[in-house]
């Protein structure tokens, strides 16, 4: 990780480390209201030669270097890739035992004449059910759980931008299918005459 950066006036940041040549990596700058901040930013990096810019510019720039020079990608793929593949687990055996525990009824609706397509096309409509409630709930609570923590913690950054929720719901849609998929097996194998065995 780098060092900490501070946001102050140049003032106060005489104050806090010693004085030195190229103290200001930049400047932050406010335009008068009736300007656009693009018009500026170029007028200034043609007067200065110097690098101007915007404030999402300025943040974009920010967030690529932690992206690049750091590890945080690393880790937080790593977590986000370990929780794909626990939740693959946990839900795949939880649809795995809900098949098997429902053997008999399923045998018995075969034996009644639904068709292997059916069946299926059931145990597919559970799992994204089931998904979809389950989705809801954890954007829900991890969101709520952002507006607390910024209502209560000020400096803390919560950010969570549509891409993140887009990505999290294809996760959870291909989690759900992928698991319930594993257990359909039984369920194709399935002989009707289960039903009438001890």
């Amino acid at each position: 990780m780098t060092l900490p950066i501070i946001y102050t006036r140049f003032s106060h940041a005489t104050l806090y480390v010693a004085p030195m040549r190229r103290m200001m990596p930049f400047v932050l700058a406010k335009c008068r209201p009736d300007e656009a901040v693009q018009d500026v930013a170029r007028r200034i990096e043609g007067r200065t030669g110097l690098k101007a810019l915007t404030r999402d510019e300025f943040s974009l720039l920010t967030m690529s270097y932690y992206l690049q020079h750091t590890g945080i990608p690393v880790n937080f793929g790593t977590t986000v890739l370990l929780g794909f593949f626990v939740g693959c687990a946990v839900a795949g055996q939880t649809f795995y035992l809900f098949t098997v525990e429902n053997l008999k009824q399923f045998g018995a609706l075969k034996a009644m004449g639904m068709s292997d397509r059916r069946v299926v096309a059931m145990i597919l409509i559970q799992a994204l059910v089931v998904g979809a409630i389950g989705y809801a709930l954890g954007v829900g609570l991890a969101t709520l759980y952002g507006i607390i923590a910024l209502w209560s913690m000020p400096l803390l950054a919560f950010f969570l931008p549509w891409q993140v929720i887009a990505v999290t719901g294809v996760a959870v849609l291909l989690i759900s299918l992928l698991s319930s998929l594993l257990s359909i097996r039984r369920v194709l194998v399935l002989e009707p005459a289960v039903v009438f065995q001890g």
